[in-house]
This record gives structure tokens, sequence and C-alpha cells, in this order.
């Protein structure tokens, strides 16, 4: 493989602008030392004037007057610059300098600039550092300001406000002309301080252009895949290895242990839903299977649908038929929809194929997945395209089916399906797709800056402010952070929720909670550290039959009748008050869990386990109403009850829905309930660790007109 870009090579610099430096030089790049030296020799050759006549020029250019109201604000310190500078001239180059420093170098450059054939628009800001020669130009203008470290806690806050406000909100003029302003209400104030005029400067000085300092342009081979610098790229594929056998070659080739076929990677978002989900489709309506009076009453059958909010809604696409879907809608269709709707539409063999495919997502989807759950995918699939072998035309067959067989050994090597599907790299081409360029060469840099920008924002912020003991500055920073968890504010926070908790939270407990039911948990366990701090509500009552539910659930929990409420006579036993704190929504693991009370329901339907009276273990659908935290000790004096952890308990207020024996659905993966609920009691009252899985619901109407439920269980996110 080639080597990669080799380090800049940098040299002294004694031209007229370097030479005023403290040094008397300035370290620049060749390519900008090249300039500079080719600069001071264009004004030597084409300005004859003598030295005398020179002075005479620029002083009297100097002292010309200008109108206050419009040009004093843009040029009355540069003045005062120029006239300080004139006095210490020494030679007719300092001079020519001075005269020339805001003037084009030539005819040429008056059109194109100083940069031989590259055309600055004002498209963004970013592209003024695009170049290593621009970056040293703004170091001729800012390198004398003292670095953030130095200055007082009111200017650094406006110098990083002033940067992030910018890299989010302001593009070129904008940001000029804001940090214009800014300078301007500082002379007001006889504030000696000056933000740096230009947008690169302002970074630099706030330590926000550190971010990107590493990003550096390089090329690659489309033949061979070498990695080139960009100035020293070939102008064709010089690797001897695709030149003398024709294939593309890359340095892994050489390890033994190196499989090339068994360690590509099958990406299961385009095998599985861009790849046969949308084929399957278009065969049905190739075959007129489905028609378009079938998608209307297929569409009629789901408006009503609730997903869990990490789910995308198909909203009207399905009687359109299915125009502009993306994977993430793909992926809704295969595990929500259509075990819903295409059970009437579908030939009853046709369906049991499709829903052979539709269980091999559930199992491989699953964000943590045993090697039993890949054995009963693997099968899935096996069926699923041994049953398109007989029900459809061969021309279904196509080797993206064929990969179908791989993805088992795909996931036994590189794990679960979220560690290397594309979903996140789309999302991300997204992003990149909206940052704003020029139309440069290079653009590549650009993106790659203001991706890492918007990246690394909060660690930057909480960097820069955790030495300053600002917090009240948080609340601003906040805004320009928007992926920054851990310094978001909320007026309305209890600022001792749980968070001194996160230390001692286990994800091996909390994955065993919601599935063993013999383990003991009674709501006051420790959060996951993403979870804090919970943003809840200012202090309610309980309305009463909730509240005797809860004393209920403390009995049980704490296996302990003598735990009273406000109806009993308070003596020595525990006492439950009625004061609980709600909390609009909770995230577990990257899975959030909303209440339905004011909100539209998505993220408040769930599952878990509870056990029968015969002893057995059933899972229960139920509508989360609100969520709350509650204190609660177990005991006053004694210490028989200890409590590991907090007396902070965290509970989901639930309604449960009446489950059915109609059974006719279950092979679907769909559950058909009630449409009401169970009376409330103490299991009404659940600790959010015992939240099984989320569920996707849909009204039903059955043959006889009676409203019913079905509910989908989907696959519960695990990130940590």
């Amino acid at each position: 493989m080639a080597p990669i870009r080799k380090p800049i090579v940098r040299k002294e610099c004694r031209c007229s602008i370097c030479k005023s430096k403290t040094l008397g030089f300035d370290r620049v790049s060749v390519k900008t030392f090249k300039r500079h030296q080719e600069k001071d020799n264009h004004d030597i050759t084409h300005v004859q004037m003598p030295h005398e006549d020179t002075c005479d020029t620029i002083s009297s250019a100097v002292s010309e007057p200008v109108n206050q109201e419009e040009d004093s604000f843009e040029f009355e310190q540069e003045d005062v610059e120029i006239n300080s500078e004139l006095r210490n001239l020494n030679d007719t180059n300092d001079i020519l300098d001075i005269r020339t420093r805001n003037q084009p170098f030539s005819e040429t450059d008056c059109v194109f600039g100083p940069e031989d054939n590259v055309q600055y628009t004002s498209d963004t800001y970013e592209e003024e550092y695009e170049d290593e020669s621009d970056v040293e130009m703004d170091n001729d203008e800012d390198s004398s300001l003292e670095s953030i470290s130095e200055l007082n806690l009111i200017h650094r806050f406006n110098v990083i406000s002033v940067a992030l406000f910018v890299s989010l909100y302001v593009v070129d003029e904008g940001a000029v002309i804001l940090i214009a302003i800014i300078n301007k209400i500082l002379q007001f104030l006889f504030d000696p301080f000056r933000l740096p005029v230009s947008v690169a400067g302002l970074k630099r000085l706030a330590g926000f252009e550190a971010l990107t300092s590493g990003v550096k342009k390089y090329v690659a081979c489309s033949k061979c895949h070498a990695i080139y610098d960009n100035e020293a790229a070939p102008l064709c594929c010089t690797s001897p290895n695709f030149v003398a056998h024709g294939v593309r070659w890359s340095e892994l080739h050489r390890l033994q242990y190196f499989d090339i076929v068994r360690c590509t990677i099958i990406d299961p978002m385009h095998n599985l839903f861009l790849g046969t989900a949308k084929r399957m489709l278009e065969r049905w309506v190739a075959d007129g299977l489905i028609d378009d009076k079938k998608l209307v009453a297929m569409q009629k059958a789901v408006e009503k649908v609730v997903l869990p909010p990490d789910y995308t809604s198909l909203g009207t696409k399905i009687a359109k038929g299915f125009p502009y879907m993306k994977a993430d809608e793909w992926k809704s269709w295969c595990l929500v929809y259509s075990p819903v709707v295409l059970r009437d539409v579908l030939p009853l063999p046709e369906f049991k194929n499709w829903i052979e495919f539709v269980n091999a997502c559930r199992y491989f989807t699953k964000p943590s997945v045993s090697e039993e759950d890949i054995e009963k995918g693997h099968k899935c699939l096996e069926e699923f395209c041994k049953g398109c072998e007989t029900l459809y035309d061969l021309d279904l067959l196509s080797p993206n089916m064929h990969l179908h067989l791989h993805l088992r050994q795909t996931m036994i090597d590189f794990g679960p399906v979220y560690g290397y599907w594309l979903f996140s790299f789309e999302r991300y081409n997204s992003v990149l797709k909206n940052i704003k360029t020029n139309r440069r060469n290079g653009f590549e840099s650009t993106f790659m800056r203001q991706f890492i920008e918007e990246s690394w924002k909060g660690d930057f912020v909480r960097r820069l402010l955790k030495p300053m003991h600002a917090l009240a500055c948080f609340e601003i920073f906040d805004k320009f952070t928007t992926n920054n968890n851990n310094t978001n504010t909320n007026t309305n926070t209890n600022t001792n929720t749980n968070t001194y908790l996160s230390h001692s939270f286990s994800i091996s407990e909390y994955l065993e909670a919601s599935q063993n039911l013999s383990m003991i948990i009674r709501g006051n366990e420790p959060l996951p550290p993403s979870a804090l701090p919970l943003k809840t509500r200012p202090l309610s009552f309980m309305p009463k039959h909730e509240y005797d539910c809860l004393v209920g659930y403390y009995q049980a929990a704490y296996k302990n009748p003598q735990i009273s409420g406000c109806k009993d006579v308070i003596d020595d036993s525990p006492f439950v008050n009625d004061w609980i704190e709600m909390v609009k929504s909770i995230d577990l693991l990257g899975q959030s869990y909303k209440g339905c009370i004011g909100t539209n329901g998505r993220g408040s339907y769930i599952q878990a386990y509870f056990t029968e009276r015969t002893g057995s273990e059933h899972a229960y659908v139920g509508e989360i109403q609100y969520l709350f935290v509650h204190n609660f000790r177990p005991t006053v004096f004694s210490l028989t009850y200890r409590n590991p952890h907090s007396s902070q308990h965290v509970f989901a207020f639930v309604k449960w829905f009446k489950s059915t024996s109609d059974k006719t659905r279950e092979l679907e993966g769909v559950e058909l309930l009630q449409d009401e609920f169970y009376k409330q009691d103490f299991q009404s009252i659940l600790p959010v660790y015992r939240i099984l899985l989320t569920v996707a619901i849909v009204d039903y109407k059955t043959t006889k007109n009676v409203n019913k439920k079905l509910a989908i269980s989907l696959p519960k996110k695990i990130y940590y």
C-alpha cells in the first residue's frame, strides 16, 4: 500500500509580511512561502517610485477623510494601525507591503482571487480554511491574539458562544457582520478586547478548530485501493498486482487468516428490507394478488396503528402503492404492518410463506440475540426460500435470496446486526447531504470538518466549561449542542433524582429482571446512566384509587402488610405518602417510554410478564398512563428491611388489556386482545425494570363487528 500523506514541511519566511513578527520571521508551508516570495518580487518589479514619493502618497491616502456614518466603523482601527506602522518603516519593501496589503496583486487576481483558478463563493464559511494557504493567511491576521485559557470568564464566554453560534446558524458575510457588531458593542463599553474579524480566527481562538485540525485530504485508487497524498496521486494505477492480474488488490490479501469470502459482511438492511421485502411486493402486484382496491382496504385497516417511537410510520403510502420507500419504512412494513393487513389479501399459502420471512426478520433484528435465535431465524429463511421455489416463477429467485442463507454465519462471526447494518450509515449520508458547500474541489474535507464539529460539539463544551466553573453558562450552550446529553439542564428537574446511583447500575441485572420473575425487583434499583437525570414535574397528589394501588404494591413487594397509607392510623409502621413526581419520558438503554396522557400514545404500549394462579407465566400487554417517581422507606425503626440502594422508586402506572382465548393469529406473532382493561390493583404499579418489550397496537373489528385490539411485539432496544 502506498504511504499516506507526508508531514507538512514548513520554512522560515522573512518576506515583508512575515518579518514583522516577533522573531523577525514566520514558519509557513512551502506553498505559502512561494506565494509570499512571488508577491515581494512582483511588488519590486511593478512599482517604480522613490521612497519619498511613496511616503507622501501613503500619508495622503491615510489622512483622506472618510464618511463617519458609513466608513469609520469599518476602517477606524485599520487607519490607526497603518499610521503606527508608517512611523517604523525602514525600507521600500515595507512601504509597498502596507500600500498593497489590501489590494489585488494583478489584474488576474481581481477576477480569480490571490490563488490560481480558485473561485470563492458565499455558500459557506467552512471553505475559508479548505486550503492550507487560507489558514496561513488567517494566522497572519490573528496570531497576536492570546489563547482561550488566558482570557477572563466574560471574554471566554463571548468567544465560545459566538463560535458555536456561527458554526450552527450563520455563514460567510453574516458571521463577519455579527463579529463586527459584537466588537462595536465592546468598543462602546470601553472594553479593549476584540473578537477576531475572521471566522477561522474566531474558531482558532476558541480552540474549536482543534477538533478538525487533523482532517486531511487523500485520494484512493479505484482499481487497487491504494491511498495517496492528494498532491502526489499518480495519473493512473501503478500497482503491479493490478497491471499483472487485472484484479483489485489489497494488502489484506497477504494475511493468511483473511478469508475474502467469509470476512465479507452481508448487510441485513439491503439484503432483507430493501431487497426481498420490496421484491416480494412487486411480485404480488405483478401477479395480480394485490390491486389498487386492496391497497386502499389495507390502508384503512392500519389507519390507527400506534408504533413505538423508533419505528417509522407509513402514513398513506400503502394506499399510494408504496412509493419512495426507505429502508426503515420497509422495516416497519415487514415487522408491523404486513402481518396485520396481508392475512385477508394474499392466498393462505403465500401468506404463510411470507410470515416465515417476517419471523426470520424478528429473530435477526433483535439487539441481543442468542445462538438459538440465530438458528430459528435461519430455519425460517430456509423455509421461505423453499416456498418461493414452489409458489412463484423461478425468475423471482435472485442472488440476494441466496445470501439469506449466509446471514447465519455472518451473525455468528460478527454479532447482532445492529453492529454493522447500514441504517446509521444511511442516516449519516442524509446529514452530510444537508451540509452546504461552495462546490470547490476538495469538498470532502468540508463534509468531514462539519461532521466532526457537530459530533463532538458537546464534548468540546464540557471540556472548556469544566475549568471555568460557569454553571450558569450551561443553559445557553446546551442550545448549541443538540447531541450533548450530559450538560442538559431543566428548571423543573429535581437535582437529587437518582444521579448518584449511576455508578452501581448493572446491565446484566437489568436485562434479567424483565424475564426472571423470581428475581426481587422493588423499583428502587439504579437506573442506566443514560436515563439520568430524570426530568420530573412538580410534586402532585396521586388520585385515591391509584394511591391505594401503590400502597398495595409496597405491601406485596416488601412482604409487609403493616405498611400503612393515608387512611390508616399513623403509628410505628412504615408510611406511604401520596406525593409523586411525574416523569414525561424515560430512556432505558436507547428505548424510550412515555405515558399516554397528553401524547399520541407512541411509546406507551408495553408487554410484561406476570405469574398466573396456575403458576405459569404469561406476557400481558398494557398501556402506560404515566411514569412517576415516589420516595418511600420500608421501615421506620427496624433495620430488617435495610434498603441497599435508595428510597426513591421509579414506576409506571399501567392499565392492562384483557386477554382472549383466541389464538388464531398466534403463528403470525399477532396477539388478539379485548378493547377493555382489567380492574386496577397493585399490579398496575410496574417497576420500569419489569418492562419486557415494546408493542405496536392496531384497532381491529371482527366479522361480527366487535372492537378488538391487535398487539405486535417488537424487539426492545439495548444501546449501552
